[in-house]
């Protein structure tokens, strides 16, 4: 039985032709094959060569002409591949603007509420050598990183946007919250498929310190799609969560205005932002959940509401 003030209704999922759960592992395997071997030979046959002054602009080219090819082009291959009725599989309908605007809310909260543990976490006291491996690590990603998101002027700004922004919401989002969750959604709990694509995500970005965030963040971008039913919500919060570090960095030099670079909070100021930003956030969780009792339908494809086994 639904929980109480929850509609009994079902919007169901078309129809699999493959077994859902090896398929979307199958998928993700494929994708990823693709995106890091195929689509990294050919960044490194085009670009290799090319001259520094130029580097940042090929780049960042070629990592959005990779996600176009090597994730939303065969995501949306595979997607008519396991069923007819393709678009409603990826969640293809419009969304309700009050979803969006909670979904806007809600990123902004955990993003920042995130950047706080991440701040806490490099607190944390190492052993010298564990330390000086993890700091190369880090500085190689940063510096990879940097090279990405660092502009010089508002043209070089758009651009930087374009590249870390809408492409990653709308290619990214389309493969995970589209043809994975909604695969792994058919088989087993709402619950558990929005935890296991989140999970997924994080691991898919190959960041291991940023790990727990990035887990954070898809879970919940995996919720917003399956309350509201399409895929624009989680994308939109996608894109809003990666231009608003964008733009911070852009504007500010730094990835966070709760903790900024070259300075060292005190445990009062990072306990009060922690407790306002969970508010807020736990506060879009429960209107959302709400819009969706009154909406007197369940979106989505399993066989359980969220919460249900």
């Amino acid at each position: 039985m639904p929980p109480s003030g929850s509609s009994s209704k079902q919007v169901s999922f078309p129809s699999a032709k493959y077994r859902p759960v090896a398929f979307a592992f199958i998928s993700l395997l494929s994708v990823f094959l693709l995106y890091q071997f195929v689509g990294g030979g050919i960044t490194a046959l085009l670009f290799g060569n090319v001259r520094p002054e130029r580097e940042a602009l090929a780049f960042r080219l070629s990592t959005m002409l990779g996600e176009i090819l090597f994730i939303l082009v065969p995501t949306f291959f595979l997607a008519r591949l396991q069923s007819k009725d393709w678009k409603s599989l990826l969640r293809l309908r419009k969304a309700d603007w009050y979803y969006i605007g909670l979904a806007v809310i809600g990123v902004v909260a955990l993003q920042q509420l995130m950047e706080i543990y991440l701040y806490l976490q490099g607190l944390i006291p190492l052993p010298d050598r564990m330390k000086e491996i993890i700091d190369r690590f880090q500085q190689a990603i940063d510096q990879t990183y940097a090279v990405l998101v660092t502009a010089n002027s508002p043209t070089e700004f758009f651009f930087v946007v374009l590249v870390v922004a809408v492409t990653p919401a709308v290619c990214e989002e389309t493969l995970f919250r589209g043809l994975v969750q909604s695969n792994l959604e058919l088989p087993m709990s709402r619950s558990k498929a929005i935890v296991l694509t989140g999970a997924i995500f994080a691991a898919y970005h190959l960041d291991p310190f940023s790990f727990v965030a990035l887990c954070a963040l898809g879970i919940y971008l995996s919720f917003l799609v399956s309350v509201s039913g399409s895929i624009i919500v989680p994308i939109v919060a996608h894109f809003t969560n990666n231009f608003i570090s964008s733009l911070v960095l852009y504007k500010f030099g730094a990835e966070s205005l709760i903790t900024p670079r070259n300075q060292k909070p005190g445990a009062g100021y990072l306990i009060g932002w922690s407790v306002v930003l969970f508010l807020v956030f736990l506060a879009t969780i429960r209107l959302t959940m709400n819009r969706n009792r009154s909406d007197g339908s369940v979106h989505g494809g399993g066989t359980n509401e969220i919460g249900q086994e």
